[in-house]
């Protein structure tokens, strides 16, 4: 009979780590996106041209822009610059995990974007999902390193 209890606590107990595990896996602490701003090669802002978002999502959507801004490195105005960003619709369901995902309509209909990016093997690629959509550019950073 004691024993008995005894599984049924330790099920329970489980039960709680378990359904706490998605929580918790959501994202990284602050520090590492700080590290990972402070550790960027550029910091941009980027005029939005098309955005190509998938069918189905969540997926990867595909900003094409301009480079309008540049805090950090050295890339040249009006540089073309093309970013892939996990985003999603607000209704969709996706699993928890450390993806941050940015709203796909959002993204569509926004017409600029700060980022800190690094160069990749294919291209430019964010730093951590470190980016915002912002209403226009601006002659200072809207986002601290």
């Amino acid at each position: 009979m004691v024993a008995r209890g005894l599984v049924i606590v330790a099920l329970a107990v489980l039960a709680a780590i378990a359904g706490a595990l998605p929580a918790m896996a959501q994202g990284f602490p602050p520090r590492v996106y700080r590290d990972a701003r402070l550790k960027s090669e550029f910091h941009l802002q980027i005029a939005i041209e098309r955005v190509r978002v998938p069918s189905p999502t969540p997926g990867i959507c595909i900003v094409n822009g301009k480079i309008v801004r540049v805090f950090r490195g050295n890339v040249a105005l009006d540089t073309p610059i093309e970013l892939e960003l996990d985003c999603k619709k607000e209704s969709d369901v996706v699993r928890p995990g450390q993806t941050l995902w940015t709203d796909a309509d959002k993204l569509a209909a926004g017409h600029y974007l700060e980022a800190f990016v690094n160069r990749g093997p294919y291209g430019f690629q964010h730093s951590l999902w470190q980016f915002a959509i912002i209403p226009e550019a601006t002659d200072r950073p809207t986002i601290e390193p």
